[in-house]
């Protein structure tokens, strides 16, 4: 299972719309510096480069490129983070990610010493220009002093479960941790949840929580997607 939340911006409406009249509404003749330049993009803006990208070649649109649900032009926050194989995937299909912060609940060292791949992914990272934090705990992240004042286009969260309850069916770990409960409780509105294909993300391990490197079986599994029911 992963989990990621979307996040418009009012604010931004008005300086993207004005963009897209003064260039026809042609997607890849937009001013990209100054659009990603004002506080992010708005999802008014990735609703119509949505609809650009039907007609667009798979992983292209005009100057920003796409993997499944999230794109070169989309701040995002990936949390948990094992041997970082998923931001590695991301960013490699992006190229360049400076709107990327990936974190992980574990010290640098510790993962050193527990994933063979995680020093790799973390250089290849960083040569990307992403972000990279370690000790992150997602459950008091609203209150760092860095992250909790921030907004994020999408905030990911692969497996939280991470391989621990093997005795456990996918449907009955769900049943229990009720997640479309927990989320409303926190304001977020279940979107949609959509299989997840390990194959859509080239290089990707799903590895179990708190050491070992071993991959643990993925299927059945889901994408959940959450929005923000208010924003300000």
């Amino acid at each position: 299972m992963s989990l990621f939340r979307l996040r418009g911006r009012k604010d931004d409406e008005e300086e993207i719309d004005h963009q897209l009249s003064n260039q026809n509404n042609n997607i890849n003749n937009i001013n990209v510096k100054n659009v990603i330049s004002s506080p992010w993009n708005s999802y008014n803006m990735r609703r119509r480069v949505k609809l650009e990208f039907e007609a667009a070649p798979p992983t292209t649109v005009g100057r920003w490129r796409w993997i499944k649900y999230y794109s070169s032009c989309h701040r995002i926050l990936l949390v948990g983070e094992g041997d970082f194989s998923f931001s590695t995937c991301l960013a490699t299909a992006f190229v360049w990610a400076p709107n990327m912060i990936a974190t992980s609940f574990d010290s640098q060292d510790f993962l050193m010493k527990n994933y063979r791949n995680a020093l790799s992914n973390i250089a290849e990272l960083k040569n990307r220009n992403c972000n990279i934090m370690h000790e992150i705990d997602a459950t008091t992240m609203a209150t760092h002093h860095f992250l909790g004042n921030m907004k994020f286009d999408r905030i990911i969260f692969n497996f939280p479960y991470a391989g621990f309850y093997k005795n456990l069916s996918r449907q009955t770990q769900l049943r229990e941790w009720n997640i479309e409960s927990v989320a409303s409780l926190h304001w977020l509105g279940l979107i949609e949840a959509v299989d997840f294909n390990h194959l859509d993300y080239p290089g990707y391990n799903t590895k179990c929580g708190f050491g070992g490197d071993n991959n643990f079986n993925c299927y059945p599994s889901k994408t959940y997607k959450f929005r923000l029911m208010f924003t300000s």
